[in-house]
């Protein structure tokens, strides 16, 4: 027989199932509805995806053509602006690449290249001074500097010298048989008429190099730094900053131009992707 206890936890139960029924079709509604909202997003998304991919195609193909244009451009632009001009290419061991890359770009200009490298920081003039330097400055009657900044200077001003006169090379045929230097070919009547430091990597600007860039500046001859793509602390922003023009994007034919404008004359300054670059490359003159 029923009684009120009964009766009352029926109700409970029924009240307690239809709440229940309720909230799971609240459930089942609302997730329907956010798969619906899922699939239109997706939609979006898909739509979106789809136009930036096009979006990315038309710049690679644009990317492309102006390389191609670039590179068909560039050449017939510097072609015989350094005709006749003797490039001393300066480089620390390692710098290889960047080396070969100033070398071409060079040649393609109608000039000569030649590579010295330094095969210790500073050629050492930091330290000590080469074994049988005080004979060759004393036959100049020049006394010799303390080894620094002093060295440098003083071995890069004869050094600039000697390369300028031709004939014969004293000083440079004690640093190579010292172990300082190592060069391609320095002999013979030439005189060098600009110099290129190249590097590669954020090991910065030689010092007896910069000094040597430096001398050679302000005798009113050209010199500048390159490298093959910017890198923080690396020889273009270094050597920038010491007042020696520079290129940071060899490896593209803007660099290439930008370099033998530099080496020419016809611009100076800083040029490529880094900070404080004037441009990308220089105003184009005749």
């Amino acid at each position: 027989m029923y009684n009120l206890r009964y009766h009352i936890a029926s109700l409970v139960a029924v009240f307690f199932a239809l709440a229940l029924g309720l909230l799971l079709g609240t459930v089942v509604a609302e997730r329907g509805m956010l798969d619906d909202q899922g699939v239109e997003v997706v939609r979006e998304l898909q739509a979106r995806f789809d136009e930036i991919s096009a979006e990315n195609e038309a710049l690679s193909l644009g990317l492309e053509r102006d390389r191609a244009f670039a590179e068909d451009v560039v050449g017939p632009l510097v072609d015989g602006l350094l005709s006749d001009a003797d490039v001393v290419v300066l480089a620390t061991a390692g710098q290889a690449h960047s080396v070969e890359a100033v070398r071409e770009t060079v040649q393609s200009a109608g000039g000569a290249a030649y590579v010295v490298t330094l095969n210790t920081p500073a050629l050492g003039l930091d330290q000590t001074e080469p074994e049988g330097l005080a004979g060759l400055l004393f036959g100049e009657g020049i006394e010799m500097a303390e080894p620094g900044e002093a060295l440098r200077e003083q071995v890069a001003e004869l050094l600039y010298a000697e390369w300028r006169a031709g004939g014969e090379r004293p000083l440079t045929e004690l640093l190579v048989s010292t172990g300082r230097m190592a060069t391609e070919s320095l002999t013979g009547t030439f005189t060098v008429d600009a110099v290129v430091i190249a590097g590669t990597g954020s090991e910065g600007c030689d010092p007896f190099s910069l000094s040597l860039a430096q001398r050679i500046i302000a005798d009113g001859e050209h010199a500048a730094a390159a490298e093959l793509s910017e890198t923080p602390g690396g020889v273009a922003s270094v050597c920038d900053g010491e007042g020696v023009s520079a290129v940071d994007h060899l490896e593209t034919p803007q660099g290439r131009l930008s370099l033998v404008y530099l080496l020419t004359g016809r611009a100076s300054g800083y040029y490529g992707t880094g900070d404080g670059a004037d441009g990308y490359y220089p105003a184009m003159t005749p």
